[in-house]
């Protein structure tokens, strides 16, 4: 077996999605025992994946924690005691005692109260935060739950982009429904251009190439949408100045055929 073309096949993707078969995810298993570098291009696509969804989370503010901590565990702060002057004590009656005892009850009561709204108000802020983070979760797992089905289209044909010289350890790969027409990009991995630059995906047909939109490197998305495309006979990214160009005019990072 190649294992450089096993590898850029797709294959290794599917199996982390969820997306291939028993007979698949089995022969996957016993290649990474096997072959050190299998294993390594699993791993790093799984990095990549967990990357991305911990680089799409809210991350809650640090403040957060500490003020629900101060509420419900308040610190015992010690003061320092004042000796007092001590005063005769007189005997009290029966309803002195009583009147004295529901003064201190209502007020412990009013207090009380007081601190409980308190706390309700500042757990009922932690929660909406902590709402609207799960919200954002649930949205992403949402949108790769449809990436999937997507892929799971008999219409949808892949291409594994190589890597050129202008970027040895380059990777991509591009998936285009026949049916739809419709073109994702899944990012594998490229280097970070310069602040002036952007990367440009086309479509090549009879050698012409066709431009599909530029993107960046840091997406919201595992996947990413690209322009729709009639026709395809490979693919390719280029290096453009930013806001892409109507031809290629940088060096090619990767190309692939379908």
């Amino acid at each position: 077996m190649n294992l450089k073309e096993y590898i850029s096949s797709g294959i290794i993707e599917s199996c982390v999605l969820g997306l291939a078969t028993e007979a698949e995810q089995q022969e996957l298993a016993a290649l990474c025992l096997q072959h050190p570098e299998v294993a390594q291009a699993r791993d790093e696509f799984e990095r990549a994946l967990e990357q991305q969804l911990v680089q799409d989370a809210l991350t809650p503010p640090a403040f957060l924690k500490q003020q629900i901590d101060q509420q419900l565990f308040p610190p015992q702060i010690g003061k320092p005691v004042r000796k007092r002057q001590l005063t005769p004590v007189r005997d009290l009656h029966i309803w002195q005692w009583v009147a004295a005892a529901a003064i201190l009850l209502l007020v412990g009561t009013a207090i009380w109260a007081i601190v409980l709204f308190s706390q309700n108000r500042k757990l009922q802020q932690a929660n909406h935060q902590l709402q609207q983070q799960a919200d954002v979760a649930s949205g992403q797992l949402a949108q790769l739950q449809k990436d999937s089905e997507m892929l799971l289209r008999p219409t949808v044909r892949m291409a594994s982009l190589q890597p050129m010289p202008a970027a040895p350890a380059a990777a991509a790969k591009v998936f285009w429904d026949t049916t739809s027409k419709d073109v994702y990009l899944l990012i594998n991995n490229l280097p970070q251009p310069a602040s002036d630059k952007q990367y440009q995906l086309w479509a090549m047909l009879n050698n012409q190439p066709v431009d599909l939109g530029v993107f960046d490197i840091r997406q919201n998305k595992l996947m990413v949408r690209m322009k729709n495309v009639q026709n395809a006979q490979a693919f390719a990214i280029t290096l453009e100045p930013k806001g892409g160009s109507p031809v290629p005019t940088g060096d090619m990072y990767v190309l692939g055929k379908l």
